[in-house]
């Protein structure tokens, strides 16, 4: 009789749960990234740059009355990425370093580690914790 082979060491760290006689459950792949209510009419751009982010192209997906409050990106391949956010106002610029990996079972890259998602802007100089 053979005994049976222990997979702990084999199980996904996030994305999603590869169970045999289960269908995969994979979460979303998208990385948010959050602007302060104050400064969504400040952003200029989102910039990619590394290997996962090659393709990479940041869609607004919570529109404000003064410009996009959230945006999402995913990645395009494993490996690293950098996100670079230009601001109008001060401080101007903000940059974000992200890894991507890929699990068996689900479709897609994933930003590792799972709290990585999402990314929260600074706020604007002036405003309550942010030094002028």
């Amino acid at each position: 009789m053979k005994a049976p082979l222990a997979l702990t060491a084999l199980l996904p760290l996030a994305g999603c749960v590869d169970h045999a006689a289960e269908a995969c459950n994979c979460e979303d792949p998208a990385v948010r990234v959050v602007v302060p209510a104050g400064r969504a009419g400040d952003v200029v751009a989102l910039g990619f740059s590394g290997r996962a982010c090659a393709a990479a192209v940041a869609t607004c997906v919570t529109p404000g009355a003064a410009g996009c409050r959230e945006y999402a990106f995913e990645g395009s391949a494993v490996g690293e990425c950098d996100l670079d956010v230009t601001f109008s106002t001060a401080p101007h610029d903000y940059t974000a370093s992200l890894s991507f990996t890929q699990f068996a079972c689900c479709p897609g890259y994933y930003v590792e580690p799972p709290s990585a998602s999402p990314i929260e802007l600074p706020a604007a100089a002036g405003d309550a914790g942010v030094a002028e």
